[in-house]
């Protein structure tokens, strides 16, 4: 019994100091403790000694290399030695070479001309431009290449003599020409010595560091709670103002129309009698008269279209347009190859991997590359009716512009991919003849003829991108037939063909400072070539003057080589082809 009656009494206790703690008034008791506590302020604590800091070397930063262009060599015939020097430098990859048509082209810009553009004051304006460090020339003579070393500035850095063996570089003789060309720039540095009258001091200590003032978050800023209505605070909201009511005018009823008088009957006409003589009894009955034959047929006011593309006036017989100009674009695929020591890319891609030794190039535009393209045909003797109303002239352009990717080959068999940014340009200035011929009941016009003139290819590369790939400039003669069949006015075949003669590269209208004999020196000491081009297409007359035009146009060049080139592993020539394929189409306008 004593045992549950203090069992109780301990609940009992337990239960009041709960209900205790739990009511509103303790808790806010507690809240109003906890506030009024102050924040304890931690102190910081004592800074230790700070150790001594090992000091780590530092890696020395890694230099570029430098920038320079190989000049012109005094007294080499070709460009040869010059061509073997600026290789070996590239193949070294020690220094980086600018490409010489580009400082020539940046020369020519601020009016240097002709040798002007080698010498020191030529170098100084185009150093800052290009970023060069240094340029490369020399002298050669009997059997001594004197290889000049020359700083931004057209000062001397170093000079060596490189032996010559029957006019060029060999390998051991290029590797000393590159060691002395680079040794000339990079320069021993001398190492610091300190003056004799100071003395070395003590080591400075280093500073202890500082800790930064804590951070104290700062409170936000109390809200203003919203006046309570009633306060004085409330917003009025003005209520919208409500127009006076404006009288209406009232509405007056029109006024009846005065009935409308009767017009005065017409006194009905009785027709005129007409008198008709006496008709003759012999002979046919006379004729109705025509009530249109007074009408003027004057030749002078008649109108007739004129299509200006084999369309007639009048009676006149079918004649071929004076003028016809073609706007349009291009899509062009080129591949290009080049290969040591054989007559065809073929012959040296089915040797063995051990046999194919030498540089060697591939370009190949999986995507095609787009352009844009003008022509003018020009008759101006389209209007007489003698045979020599064929005779006239074409003019054309095209320009396309390619960026793609070339694989690279070494003597190992290894290759390099880069991308490579060029412009695809065409020139045509020819003369031609034309036999005009009427087909059909409707006297559509066909033609055959020929032409012959000029031409000129460029394949511009990027010098930016860094690639030995080499553009190829052509000038050169062609000839050619043409033909073209009307099916309907709207439907047109035409074909062409042209052959090309000698359209061997580094030939056109600017040598460019002598970089255009690159293209030939590189692969051997002479080049012959051979070229073609084939197009068939569609076109006709869609209305009044304006058709249309598409072709397909196949170009092709073969260029063989011979004697030794400057490149790795043609001693003996080779071979280089390039081929392209396009489609023309445009708009014609035709007068």
């Amino acid at each position: 019994m004593m045992n549950t009656q203090h069992a109780m009494v301990r609940w009992g206790l337990v239960l009041f100091v709960a209900v205790a703690l739990a009511s509103p008034g303790a808790s806010a008791q507690v809240v109003k403790k906890k506030r009024a506590a102050p924040a304890q302020v931690v102190a910081p604590k004592a800074k230790a000694k700070p150790k001594a800091v090992k000091t780590r070397k530092a890696a020395a930063p890694r230099e570029e290399p430098k920038r320079l262009v190989v000049l012109t060599v005094e007294g080499d015939r070709g460009g040869k030695v010059r061509g073997q020097l600026e290789s070996a430098l590239r193949r070294a990859k020690q220094v980086k070479v600018q490409s010489l048509k580009q400082y020539a082209t940046l020369a020519k810009k601020d009016g240097l001309k002709g040798a002007a553009l080698f010498t020191d004051a030529g170098l100084v304006a185009v150093a800052p431009r290009m970023k060069l460090d240094a340029a490369v020339t020399g002298t050669v003579g009997p059997s001594v290449l004197t290889v000049r070393v020359l700083d931004a500035s057209g000062a001397v850095l170093g000079e060596k003599d490189v032996k010559l063996t029957r006019g060029k570089l060999s390998s051991a003789e290029a590797k000393s020409a590159v060691l002395a060309v680079v040794e000339s720039l990079s320069g021993a540095p001398r190492a610091f010595e300190p003056p004799a009258s100071v003395t070395p001091s003590e080591p400075i200590q280093p500073a202890e560091p500082v800790a930064p003032p804590p951070i104290v978050a700062e409170a936000p800023p109390p809200k203003t709670p919203p006046p309570a209505p009633g306060e004085g605070g409330s917003i009025m909201i003005p209520r919208p103002e409500v127009p006076a009511p404006v009288a209406e005018r009232p509405v007056e009823s029109p006024k009846p129309l005065p009935p409308a008088e009767r017009p005065a009957k017409v006194p009905e006409q009785t027709p005129e009698v007409v008198a008709i003589g006496p008709q003759p009894t012999d002979g046919p009955p006379p004729m109705d008269e025509d009530p249109e034959s007074h009408t003027t047929t004057d030749p002078f006011l008649e109108v007739a279209l004129d299509t200006g593309s084999g369309g007639t006036v009048g009676n006149e017989p079918v004649r071929p347009p004076l003028a016809r100009l073609t706007l349009g674009g291009t899509t062009t695929w080129r591949k290009y190859c080049a290969r040591p020591g054989v007559k065809s890319c073929d012959e040296f891609d089915r040797k063995s991997e051990d046999e194919q030794l030498g540089d060697r190039s591939d370009y190949e535009s999986t995507v095609p590359y787009l352009g844009i393209s003008a022509e003018l045909e020009l008759l101006p003797l389209a209007r007489h009716a003698s045979p020599l109303r064929g005779l006239g002239a074409v003019l054309g352009y095209r320009r396309g512009y390619a960026s793609t990717n070339v694989t690279l080959f070494n003597d190992a068999g290894q290759s390099v991919t880069r991308e490579v940014v060029a412009t695809d340009s065409v020139l045509t200035a020819q003369a031609m003849y034309r036999y005009y011929f009427g087909l059909g009941s409707s006297q559509l016009l066909g033609y055959a003829g020929a032409r012959a003139g000029l031409l000129t290819r460029s394949f511009d590369v990027d010098e930016s991108a860094d690639s030995p790939l080499s553009g190829t400039h052509r000038l050169y003669p062609a000839v050619g037939l043409e033909v073209s069949v009307p099916l309907i006015r709207q439907v047109r075949l035409e074909a062409a063909g042209q052959l090309f003669i000698s359209p061997q590269p580094g030939h056109g209208f600017d040598d460019e400072g002598g970089a255009l004999d690159l293209e030939v020196s590189d692969y051997g000491t002479s080049v012959s070539t051979f070229g073609w081009e084939a197009e068939l297409g569609v076109a006709g007359e869609l209305w009044g003057p304006f058709g249309y035009q598409v072709r397909f146009k196949v170009s092709r060049y073969k260029d063989t080589f011979s004697g030794p080139g400057t490149r790795t592993g043609w001693d003996n020539g080779g071979v280089a082809e390039d081929t392209y394929s396009s489609i023309h189409w445009g708009l014609t306008a035709s007068y």
